[in-house]
C-alpha cells in the first residue's frame, strides 16, 4: 500500500495523532527503536491508550533494562499520518476479530 503511493508521510505538522514510538539519544541523535522498546510501548498503549506516549516520562516508556539510561533519551515527536493510521487500525481490528 505505501510503496505504490508517494503521498504517505510522517506528519510533523501536528502534535496530535498516533505517535511513532522512537526515542532519540540526546547527545548523538541516534534513534532507538528496537523490538524490545516497541513491545514495551505497545503494552503500555494497550493498557493506557496512545496518550500514554505524551503523558508518561521517558523512564516509564523505556524497557526496564534501559530505565537507568532514561536521562540520555528523549521521546520522538512525530506521529503517523492520520489516513494511514485509520486504514491500518481498521485492518488490524478486522483481522483480530476474524471479520476479514
Amino acid at each position: 500500500m505505501t510503496s505504490s503511493r508517494s503521498d504517505w508521510c510522517i506528519s510533523r505538522q501536528r502534535t496530535w495523532g498516533v505517535p511513532i514510538p522512537v526515542f532519540y539519544h540526546k547527545e548523538t541523535g541516534e534513534a532507538l527503536m528496537t523490538e524490545q522498546s516497541i513491545n514495551r510501548v505497545r503494552d503500555l498503549v494497550r493498557e493506557h491508550g496512545s496518550d500514554c506516549w505524551f503523558e508518561m516520562e521517558v523512564a516509564d516508556l523505556l524497557p526496564e533494562s534501559m530505565r537507568g539510561e532514561a536521562d540520555s533519551w528523549e521521546k520522538g515527536k512525530d506521529t503517523m499520518d492520520v489516513w494511514f493510521d485509520s486504514g491500518s487500525s481498521w485492518s488490524g481490528v478486522v483481522s483480530e476479530r476474524g471479520l476479514s
